[in-house]
C-alpha cells in the first residue's frame, strides 16, 4: 500500500497558517474597543476577551513562523477560550494539531470551521487531510469530492483524491485521478509528481521516471521532482544519470549535496567542489559538508587550503576527533612533520579515529628516524590495546627498519600468541624468517595462510618469487603469481613477480613486457629496474642495462644490499659499453 505523508501534503497543498490574520469581521461576537472616558487617562483598563484572543494568535503566529508548533498550540488555545466561533482561530488550531499529529482534537476544531464555512476550501482540505491522517478515507474523499463541486477547476483537490485512493489499496484508481487530473491540465506538474510516487511504491520504475522527467521539465525549480528523479537513477545504479537529473534542477539545495558526492564516486574532484560550494551557500553550517570540501581540497593537493578548512571547524568544535585526524594527515602530506605530530597526538582513545591516528604517528616517527619514540609507541600500544592487530604490525616495523629482526620476531611471536593464525602477523613473520634466512620457514608459513586463504595475494606473490629467486617449482610459481595478478592486476611489485619468474623460465620476451608494464606502475621501484637491467645484459643490450642499472642505483639509496648488488651489475656493462679509442683495445674488445 502506498504510504504518504497526509499531514505534509494538506498543509502544502492548502494556504499557509502565517497567511491569514484574525479579523473583527471574522468574529460576530467581537466586542467594541473600550473606549476611555474623559478624566480617566490614567486608569488602566482591562482588555476585552476579544483583545486578548487577538494579542495571544499574534504570539502563536510568530511562534509557528519559527515552526515552534508546541509553543503556539497553548497560545492559540487560550485565545479560543475568549472566541470560541472565531472559525479563523478554529481552522488554525486545527491545522497546528495536525502538524503535532493530535488528529482527534484537530478534527473537532476542523469541523466546526467547515461548518461554519461550507463553501471554504481550504478548511475542507484541512479536514479531508486529518481525516486521511486517521486512515478514514471515505471521509477524506468526501471533503474531496465537495471541493470539486464548490470549484470544478480546482487544482489540488483532484491530486488529494488521487492520493487517498492509492492509500486506501485503490491504486489503479489514484494513477486515474491523477491521470485525468494532468489530461485536464498539461501543466499539472503536481500531479506527475504524486503519480510518480504511486509508481514507485508499486515498483514500477520506468514509468515513475518518465514522470518524474516530465514533472521536472515542466518546473526545473521543483527540488522535490529532481531530488527524486536523481535518488531513483542512484538506486538503479544509473550514476551519469542522477548526474544529469541533479544538474537540471535550477537554483541552489541540498540536492547539490547528493551531486557533488556522485562527481566523488568519479573522482571528479573540482566539480564535486563546485557543487558543494554552492551547497554551502544555502546550508552554510552543515558540519558534513564543511568536512567534505576540506577532504576535497587534500586529495586536490591544496593543502593550505584543506589546512585552513579543518582549523575553522576545530576552532567550533575541538571535540572532533574526525577532523584533528584529517587535519594530522594535511600536515603529514605536507611534510610538516612537528605540526602533523601535534595533531594526531591529540587524538582521544575513546575515537574510532584513535587507531589510524596512532598508525599515522608511527609513520612519522619511522619518517623522522625517531627509533626511539617508535618502539615506545609501539610498546604503549600493544600494551593498552592488545586486541589491535595493527598495532603489533607496527611495533615490529620498527624494529624491522632497523634491520633487527630477532627483536621484530619476538614481537610478532607475542601478537601471535593473541591473534592466532592471523594473516598480516603470519606473513609479516614469514618476510622477517626469508631476511633471517630461513626460508623454509618462510615458506611455511605462506602455505599456511593459503590453507586458509587460498586467495591471499600477497601470499601467492611472496610463494611464487621465492620459487623463482631459487629456480624451484617454476611452473607452481607462474601459476601463483598470475593468480595474484587476477586478484590485483594494478599491484606493480606483483606485475614485477611475474616478469620475473617468466625471465626465470627463459620466456625473455614475455618477461620483457610484463616488466616495463611493473614499471608504468612503480617507475622509482629500483627492484623492477634491477630486474629490467638483468632481462636487457642477458639480450646484450649493454646500453639499455646500463641505463636501467643507473636509474635503480639512483632509486636504492636506503637499500645498501640492494645498491651494493646493482652498482657492481653496473660496473660489468659499463665496461662492455665503453667504446674502444684506439685501433690496439678495439682488437683486444674483439678478441675478448
Amino acid at each position: 500500500m502506498t504510504r504518504f505523508n497526509f499531514v505534509l501534503i494538506s498543509l502544502l497543498l492548502s494556504a499557509s497558517f502565517a497567511a491569514s490574520p484574525v479579523h473583527a469581521a471574522d468574529r460576530k461576537t467581537a466586542p467594541e474597543k473600550k473606549k476611555k472616558v474623559q478624566g480617566t487617562e490614567n486608569v488602566e483598563v482591562a482588555p476585552d476577551d476579544g483583545a486578548m484572543a487577538n494579542l495571544n494568535y499574534i504570539k502563536a503566529r510568530e511562534r509557528v513562523l519559527d515552526g515552534k508548533y508546541e509553543e503556539a498550540l497553548p497560545l492559540l488555545e487560550e485565545a479560543i477560550k475568549g472566541d470560541a466561533d472565531n472559525v479563523t482561530l478554529n481552522h488554525q488550531l486545527a491545522e497546528v494539531l495536525l502538524r503535532l499529529s493530535q488528529f482527534e482534537k484537530a478534527e473537532g476544531y476542523a469541523k466546526t470551521a467547515v461548518a461554519k464555512e461550507p463553501k471554504n476550501n481550504e478548511f475542507r482540505a484541512t479536514l479531508g487531510g486529518i481525516y486521511a491522517s486517521q486512515k478514514k478515507y471515505v471521509e477524506a474523499k468526501e471533503q474531496y469530492a465537495a471541493i470539486m463541486e464548490n470549484d470544478p477547476d480546482n487544482i489540488k483537490a483532484p491530486l488529494l483524491m488521487g492520493i487517498v485512493e492509492a492509500e486506501s489499496g485503490r491504486t489503479e484508481e489514484g494513477v486515474a485521478v491523477l491521470t485525468k487530473a494532468y489530461e485536464k491540465n498539461n501543466d499539472n506538474y503536481m500531479a506527475l509528481f504524486y503519480r510518480a510516487k504511486i509508481h514507485l511504491e508499486a515498483e514500477n520504475a520506468e514509468a515513475a521516471k518518465v514522470d518524474l522527467d516530465k514533472c521536472l521539465t515542466l518546473h526545473p525549480s521543483f527540488v522535490e521532482a529532481g531530488t527524486a528523479l536523481g535518488l531513483l537513477h542512484e538506486k538503479l545504479g544509473e550514476n551519469d544519470l542522477a548526474i544529469r537529473a541533479y544538474s537540471r534542477i535550477q537554483g541552489s539545495g541540498r540536492y547539490k549535496k547528493r551531486l557533488a558526492q556522485l562527481y566523488l564516486q568519479k573522482n571528479e574532484y573540482e566539480k564535486a567542489l563546485n557543487e558543494l560550494t554552492e551547497y554551502e551557500k544555502v546550508e552554510p553550517d552543515d558540519y558534513t559538508a564543511r568536512v567534505k570540501v576540506g577532504l576535497i581540497y587534500f586529495e586536490l593537493k591544496q593543502y593550505d587550503k584543506a589546512a585552513s578548512r579543518f582549523q575553522e571547524i576545530l576552532k567550533e568544535q575541538p571535540s572532533a576527533d574526525n577532523v584533528r585526524f584529517y587535519l594530522g594527515a594535511v600536515y603529514e602530506e605536507g611534510k610538516k612533520w612537528d605540526l602533523a605530530l601535534e595533531q594526531l597526538k591529540k587524538v582521544t582513545k575513546e575515537s574510532s579515529f584513535y587507531k589510524e591516528a596512532s598508525i599515522h604517528l608511527g609513520f612519522i616517527y619511522r619518517e623522522k628516524g625517531k627509533f626511539k619514540e617508535g618502539v615506545e609507541l609501539g610498546r604503549k600500544l600493544t600494551k593498552g590495546h592488545p586486541d589491535v592487530v595493527e598495532f603489533w604490525d607496527l611495533y615490529a616495523s620498527f624494529y624491522e627498519s632497523q634491520k633487527d629482526y630477532k627483536k621484530a620476531m619476538s614481537v610478532l611471536n607475542d601478537g601471535l600468541k593473541k591473534h592466532v593464525n592471523d594473516e598480516k602477523l603470519l606473513y609479516f613473520q614469514g618476510a622477517l624468517y626469508e631476511k633471517l634466512n630461513e626460508r623454509p620457514k618462510a615458506i611455511e608459513n605462506m602455505k599456511k595462510i593459503l590453507s586458509k586463504n587460498e586467495n591471499s595475494a600477497h601470499a601467492l606473490n611472496f610463494l611464487g618469487y621465492t620459487y623463482a629467486e631459487v629456480g624451484e617449482n617454476l611452473d607452481e610459481a607462474e601459476m601463483m603469481i598470475r593468480k595474484a595478478v587476477t586478484l590485483r592486476p594494478n599491484d606493480g611489485f606483483i606485475q614485477d613477480s611475474l616478469g620475473w619468474v617468466l625471465f626465470k623460465r627463459g620466456k625473455v620476451e614475455e618477461a620483457l613486457a610484463q616488466l616495463e608494464k611493473a614499471l608504468t606502475i612503480q617507475p622509482e621501484e629500483p627492484v623492477i629496474l634491477d630486474h629490467l637491467g638483468d632481462v636487457w645484459s642477458s639480450k646484450s643490450d649493454f646500453t639499455k642495462a646500463t641505463d636501467f642499472y643507473k636509474k635503480a642505483v639512483a632509486f636504492a639509496k636506503k637499500d645498501k644490499e640492494l645498491l651494493k648488488k646493482v652498482t657492481t651489475k653496473l660496473a660489468g656493462v659499463e665496461k662492455r659499453v665503453r667504446v674502444p679509442t684506439n685501433t690496439d683495445e678495439a682488437k683486444a674488445t674483439e678478441k675478448n
